[in-house]
C-alpha cells in the first residue's frame, strides 16, 4: 500500500497516455515554486524531458500548451526564486493566486485534474496528494485514478463515484482568485467540469470504493465519512450506522500527519478503539497535551529530519538521496473486514477540517491488503521512532514568528497591485509603475520590488495611501506583473518574501512574444524551437530516440538537423490538418525575432523557408 521506495515525479504522473495529447489541466497547490512550475508544460510534450533550464524546450512547451493549463496557489506563498529567470515571464497566463473564501483560512489543496484527447476520444486523470508544486524532498502520498467518458451503450455497470463534488470544486476555483481570469479560461474550465460529470473512473488496485472530499467550499460531507468525524465529530455517524456512544469507526486506526492537534487525535480515539498509531513530526507531537500523549491506547511515532536514528544511518541515506521530511497526510481505520482510508492535503488539525480549503479522497478496500497492520509494516522502512515526550510544550518563538510572517505575507498578497508599463521617451528601455493601497501591519516593515529585479526594493510607507513606486530604464524582460514583497519583523529582524501577482493594466505590445524571441538568439536555437513546435505533442522530435534533448545547440546542425532537416519538418507541418493554427501560433514570435535581427545569413535562410511555408498554408 505504502512503498517508500516506489517514487515517481509529478511529470511522470502527468504524462499523457500513448496516442493522446493534453486537452486541459487544472492544478492546485499551497506553496508554489515558479521554477518547478516551468516543468509542468514539459510534462505534456513527448520527448521534452523535465529540465526547466532547457530554455528552448520550455519555450516550446509553454507556447504550445500554456493556454490549456491553469495552476491555482495560495496568495502570499509563492517562493522568490534564488535567481531571476527571464523564462518565468512566460508562465504569467497560467498562474492564478487565490485566497480562501473564509477569512483567516488557507487554500491548501494539492490536486490535478487532467483531460487528454485523441481525436474525439477523451480520457481523464485525477491526482490527489499531499505534494506542493515545489522541489522539496519530503515524503508525500498520492492517489491516482484514470477515467474516460461513459458510453451508455457499453457501460451497463452502476459506477458509484460521484463526480459532482470534484466538478463543483474545480468550477469554484476562478472565483477565489485575487485577480480576474481571462474569460476564455473561465469558459474552458466550465466546459471541463461539464464534461467531467460524464466521466467514469478505474479504481486503483485493492480499492473497492472512492469518493471525492473537498473541504472548506460548503460541500456536504456524509455523516459516516472520516472527514465528517474529524471536522464535525458531534454530527458524525459511525461506520456501524450508530450515533453517540454506540458509534464505532473501527478498532485499529492509523494516522499520518506532520501537524496534529488534540481535538483531531482524540476524535479518532473512540471507546471502541483498541490501538491508534500516530505518525508525525516530533516537535509537533510535543505540543499535544500530556493527557493525549499518555493515553494507553495511542502509540506515537516521530519522524526526525531524515527519519533515522543515528548519524551513520543519516549519512548513508543522504548519499542515497532519501526522504528528508514528513509531508504525507492520511487516516486508515479497520472496520470489520474493510479498511477505510482518507488521504489528501488535510493535516490532522481543526484548521484543516473546519476552516481551510482542502481536498481529500476517501476510499475503502480489503483489510488484508490495505489494513492498518499492513500500513504499519510498510512504514517500518522509513525509520520512525517511538515518541515518548511529555507533551504540553509551546511552539518555539522562532516558529511562532514564522507563522506570523506567513500570515502577514498572505494578507499583503490579498491586496490589488496595479502595474503600468510604458516605453521610455527617446530610449530603448521601459518604465514600470506599481500602485497599491497596502500598508504593513504594526511590527512589520515592508519593501516592494519586481520578480525580475529582486535586489531593487522600495520601502512601503505605513501612512501614504495610495502609494506608487517607479522603476525606470528596464530591459523588456524585466517588465512583469509579478511584484516582490519583503516583510521584516522589526523586533527580531527576521525577513521573509513572496511573489505577488499584480494586474498589468498597461502592457508593452508583443511583450511576451519579444521575450521569447530574445531567447532564440542563435540559428541553432531557432531550428531546435521550430523542430519542437512543429512536431506533434504526442510524437518524439527527430534525433531524440531516448526522449532527451541533447541534440540542441550546435550539435543540431551537425547531426542532420540543419537547413535540409528543418525543410522536411516545416513541409510536413504545412501539409498537416491543423497547419493554419500551428503556424499562426508561432508567427508572432518569428516576426519579433526577425525585427530584432541584424542580417544573420543563417537566420535569413530560415526566414525564406518559413515565409514560403506560411504562404502555402495561408493560400492565395
Amino acid at each position: 500500500m505504502l512503498d517508500a521506495n516506489s517514487r515517481e515525479s509529478l511529470s511522470e504522473q502527468l504524462r499523457p497516455p500513448h496516442g493522446y495529447r493534453l486537452r486541459q489541466a487544472v492544478g492546485t497547490t499551497f506553496t508554489l515554486d515558479m521554477v518547478s512550475a516551468l516543468a509542468i508544460p514539459l510534462s505534456f510534450i513527448k520527448g521534452s524531458g523535465e529540465d526547466p533550464e532547457n530554455s528552448v524546450a520550455v519555450i516550446n512547451a509553454v507556447r504550445k500548451v500554456s493556454d490549456r493549463i491553469d495552476i491555482f496557489s495560495q496568495a502570499g506563498l509563492t517562493r522568490v526564486p534564488r535567481q531571476a529567470n527571464d523564462l518565468l515571464t512566460v508562465l504569467e497566463p497560467m498562474l492564478h493566486q487565490v485566497v480562501s473564501p473564509q477569512r483567516g483560512a488557507l487554500f491548501h489543496p494539492k490536486i490535478w485534474l487532467v483531460e487528454y484527447e485523441s481525436g474525439e476520444h477523451l480520457t481523464y486523470r485525477f491526482l490527489c496528494s499531499s505534494r506542493n508544486l515545489t522541489p522539496d524532498a519530503s515524503w508525500d502520498l498520492l492517489v491516482r485514478v484514470d477515467g474516460r467518458i461513459s458510453d451508455p451503450e457499453e457501460d451497463s455497470q452502476d459506477f458509484s463515484i460521484d463526480n459532482g463534488p470534484l466538478a463543483r470544486f474545480i468550477e469554484a476555483l476562478p472565483g477565489m482568485a485575487t485577480r480576474d481570469l481571462d474569460p476564455d479560461r473561465i469558459t474552458r474550465i466550465s466546459g471541463l467540469t461539464q464534461r467531467l460529470t460524464q466521466a467514469i473512473w478505474e479504481l486503483p488496485p485493492d480499492i473497492g470504493t472512492l469518493a471525492f472530499r473537498p473541504l472548506g467550499t460548503g460541500e456536504n460531507i456524509p455523516e459516516s465519512s472520516l472527514a465528517r468525524l474529524l471536522g464535525d465529530g458531534e454530527s458524525a455517524v459511525g461506520l456501524n450506522g450508530q450515533s453517540d456512544g454506540r458509534r464505532s469507526f473501527g478498532a485499529k486506526k492509523l494516522l499520518i500527519s506532520p501537524f496534529v492537534d488534540d481535538t483531531t487525535v482524540v476524535a479518532l480515539r473512540d471507546k471502541w478503539t483498541q490501538q491508534l498509531d500516530v505518525f508525525g513530526r516530533g516537535e509537533e507531537l510535543d505540543t499535544l497535551s500530556p493527557e493525549t500523549l499518555s493515553d494507553p491506547k495511542i502509540v506515537f511515532h516521530s519522524f526526525n529530519e531524515l527519519g533515522v536514528a543515528d548519524e551513520e544511518e543519516m549519512d548513508a541515506m543522504m548519499e542515497a538521496e532519501d526522504l528528508r521530511g514528513l509531508h504525507a497526510k492520511a487516516v486508515f481505520t479497520d472496520f470489520d473486514r474493510t479498511t477505510h482510508v482518507l488521504l489528501g492535503s488535510a493535516n490532522a488539525t481543526q484548521a484543516a477540517f473546519r476552516r481551510n480549503v482542502e481536498f481529500c479522497v476517501e476510499m475503502t478496500g480489503p483489510k488484508t491488503t490495505i489494513g492498518v497492520d499492513q500500513v504499519r509494516k510498510d512504514l517500518e522502512s522509513l525509520h520512525f521512532l517511538l515518541h515518548e515526550g511529555p507533551g504540553g510544550m509551546e511552539h518555539t518563538e522562532e516558529s511562532a514568528l514564522e507563522f506570523r510572517l506567513q500570515n502577514a505575507l498572505i494578507e499583503a498578497a490579498s491586496h490589488v497591485f496595479t502595474l503600468d508599463a510604458s516605453s521610455s521617451i527617446g530610449r530603448d528601455d521601459y518604465e514600470l509603475r506599481i500602485e497599491h493601497s497596502y500598508a504593513p501591519s504594526p511590527g512589520f516593515a515592508a519593501k516592494i520590488g519586481l520578480l525580475t529585479l529582486p535586489n531593487q526594493l522600495h520601502r512601503i510607507e505605513a501612512d501614504n495611501r495610495p502609494e506608487r513606486h517607479f522603476f525606470s530604464r528596464l530591459p523588456l524582460a524585466s517588465v512583469t506583473p509579478f511584484a516582490l514583497i519583503e516583510l521584516t519583523d522589526v523586533d527580531s529582524g527576521m525577513k521573509r518574501s513572496t511573489i505577488v501577482q499584480g494586474v498589468l493594466r498597461t502592457d508593452i505590445d508583443g511583450r511576451i512574444d519579444r521575450i521569447i524571441a530574445s531567447q532564440l538568439d542563435t540559428p541553432e536555437k531557432l531550428r531546435a524551437f521550430l523542430l519542437l513546435f512543429l512536431t506533434p505533442e504526442d510524437v518524439s522530435p527527430q534525433n531524440s530516440t531516448d526522449g532527451s534533448l541533447g541534440f540542441f545547440g550546435a550539435a543540431l546542425a551537425d547531426n542532420g538537423m540543419g537547413f535540409s532537416g528543418l525543410f522536411e519538418v516545416v513541409a510536413t507541418a504545412a501539409a498537416s490538418p491543423g497547419a493554419a493554427k500551428l503556424f499562426a501560433d508561432v508567427e508572432p514570435v518569428l516576426a519579433q525575432l526577425y525585427a530584432m535581427s541584424d542580417g544573420d545569413p543563417d537566420l535569413d535562410e530560415i526566414r525564406i523557408l518559413w515565409d514560403a511555408a506560411l504562404a502555402a498554408v495561408e493560400g492565395p
